[in-house]
């Protein structure tokens, strides 16, 4: 490390910043370098390594329910079209036109069954088939075989009701990408059929994405001071509460913080048959006694189950919100709404509300981390991280011992004040940076 400078970094190959990573990056020694989040040459390496090979969240079922539907998502910084054809398949397209390179669709959403190209009218069905070229006959003859100019399909595979795409055609299976970590998805997404409320709400967050991540992926530590105001507005009793539950990791670098117990059941009891058939009874007691659940699935979709009481009644509400990255020191945060749909009306007005009030843009929660993410992202810009070598401590719980009786898989430690998951976050990080 000692010598290297901005010009030294500008000028690596990109095999010597993977043995610099390599050198610098000490998961394991819970030490892992400032430069990593301000370094361009770092976000470049993580959009080939990580974003174009591993699977990303592209939303959810529920927003495409009907035949023809169809919306706009970014997968790796492209542009592609998932849509439910009129076989009630749903599929990915790379949004873009195969006869120039037009970008096909330019709506966020909508129902279509077939896409023109705005260029030259190219007409594609929404399963991909190229049906319709102006003038054919006259201008190209026989000579124009369409079944060869279908739409560049996306690899796209769903678990319970979570849709994930993949530029990588040698990726595995995405149920062996998320692996244990199922799991705990079956509580957050798999309790009861869900249903997305609203379009996700988007919002600019001058921050590298990793901060996000980091920060969902195990830190309920900061909650004592980050938030504090929470305690002095009654709605939580004491600056420690964050503390009590678990810290979970599994392989591929997920991640989850539970808190427990919860005296108070948080979630709709009429649906309590709905959530036991759904869920095992080892599932199901974790979620009658949760007090909040906050995680991240590799590498930027964090998750969130809170509550608080709207009304005088808990209500839980459920979360997901993607750290988009647009730059080394800006992200895009999609954040989406999601609700149990056999649920009462009242119930998902109320959870709606508890989530405006947290985490959504205006919310508490939201507005504090996102002063945290900005001000890190920029002390870690520049040449400062490199010309002080700068680095961030996660030693935090490396003296703890995992528990061998909690009932769900993975590593787990019966307090969430530790920085195991983070270790685990950076350790795969660098794996797959290294590959």
């Amino acid at each position: 490390m000692v010598g290297k400078t901005i010009k030294d970094l500008k000028e690596m190959s990109q095999t010597e910043m993977i043995e610099y990573l390599d050198e610098t990056v000490r998961p394991e020694e819970g030490s892992i370098p400032a430069y990593i989040l301000g370094d361009a040459n770092v976000y470049d390496l993580e959009h080939k390594k990580l974003f174009l090979k591993t699977w990303l969240f592209i939303g959810h079922e529920s927003e495409i329910p009907n035949k023809n539907d169809y919306m706009l998502r970014d997968l790796g910084g492209y542009s592609v079209i998932i849509t439910r054809s009129a076989d009630g398949v749903i599929r990915g397209f790379y949004n873009m036109c195969t006869h120039r390179g037009m970008k096909l669709c330019r709506a966020d959403k909508g129902n279509k069954s077939s896409f023109t190209c705005p260029y030259h009218g190219f007409n594609f069905k929404n399963n991909g088939d190229l049906v319709g070229v102006p003038l054919q006959k006259d201008i190209y003859g026989t000579d124009l075989d369409k079944s060869t100019l279908g739409l560049h399909k996306v690899r796209i595979e769903s678990y319970k009701g979570l849709l994930f795409g993949t530029w990588n055609e040698d990726a595995e299976p995405l149920t062996e990408f998320l692996g244990d970590f199922k799991w705990y998805l079956d509580i957050l997404v798999g309790r009861a059929e869900m249903e997305v409320v609203g379009p996700p709400q988007r919002f600019i967050i001058h921050s590298n994405w990793k901060v996000g991540a980091d920060n969902f992926v195990g830190d309920s530590y900061h909650t004592m001071v980050t938030h504090g105001s929470i305690v002095k507005l009654g709605m939580v009793p004491s600056a420690t509460y964050s503390k009590k539950g678990y810290q979970i990791h599994t392989e591929n670098g997920h991640g989850l913080n539970l808190g427990t117990p919860n005296p108070d059941f948080a979630f709709p009891e009429e649906l309590i048959p709905e959530y036991k058939s759904n869920l095992s009874e080892e599932q199901f007691d974790v979620l009658s006694n949760l007090k909040n659940m906050i995680g991240n699935i590799f590498p930027n979709i964090s998750f969130l189950i809170s509550h608080t009481k709207v009304k005088d009644k808990l209500i839980s509400n459920t979360t997901m919100r993607m750290w988009r990255p647009v730059g080394v020191d800006k992200m895009e945060v999609i954040s989406w709404f999601l609700v149990e749909k056999n649920a009462s009306q009242d119930w998902k007005n109320r959870s709606r509300d508890s989530y405006i009030l947290t985490f959504s843009p205006s919310g508490i929660f939201e507005q504090d981390d996102t002063e945290v993410f900005t001000d890190i992202t920029a002390a870690a810009s520049g040449p400062m991280p490199y010309m002080k070598e700068l680095t961030y401590n996660y030693t935090m719980g490396m003296h703890r011992e995992p528990v061998k009786d909690f009932a769900g898989p993975g590593v787990v430690y019966d307090d969430k004040f530790s920085e195991a998951n983070q270790r685990n976050f950076y350790r795969y990080w660098l794996d797959l940076m290294k590959a």
